[in-house]
């Protein structure tokens, strides 16, 4: 089962680099439902009260400019119960995980406001 997040409140910033999600048995890159390759990656996830770090995977090529320290950009956030062997967890999933501030946006700072951090939180200054 799935449980959607509302990511309203939320801001994400790159924390590693994308990487091809592996099945853990044959070492060979997992697909989605889709056919299309799986890739993980570490976001720092602020909200109002602090941060969390959390690996998302989502489907398809990581976008030109997704990398450590680009605010970013999550679609369709949800997260779901796995278990690997006698292991048991949760794992988050994006339709789509993308860099703030797209060509013909105005850039990063134009998404988040002057005098905003990368959280898009106010600074002095």
């Amino acid at each position: 089962m799935e449980w959607p997040i509302d990511t309203s409140a939320f801001s994400f910033m790159g924390s590693l680099p994308p990487e091809p999600l592996l099945d853990p048995k044959t070492k060979h890159q997992k697909t989605g439902v889709n056919g299309q390759p799986l890739y993980s990656m570490e976001l720092m996830c602020f909200w109002e009260e602090g941060a969390e770090l959390l690996t998302v995977s989502f489907p398809g090529a990581p976008p030109v400019g997704l990398k450590p320290g680009t605010p970013v950009k999550v679609t369709s956030l949800s997260l779901s119960h796995c278990s690997v062997d006698a292991r048991y967890g949760l794992t988050f999933r994006a339709a789509k995980v993308e860099p703030l501030g797209v060509a013909g946006h105005g850039g990063v700072w134009h998404e988040l406001g002057a005098g905003a951090d990368p959280a898009g939180r106010p600074v002095d200054g």
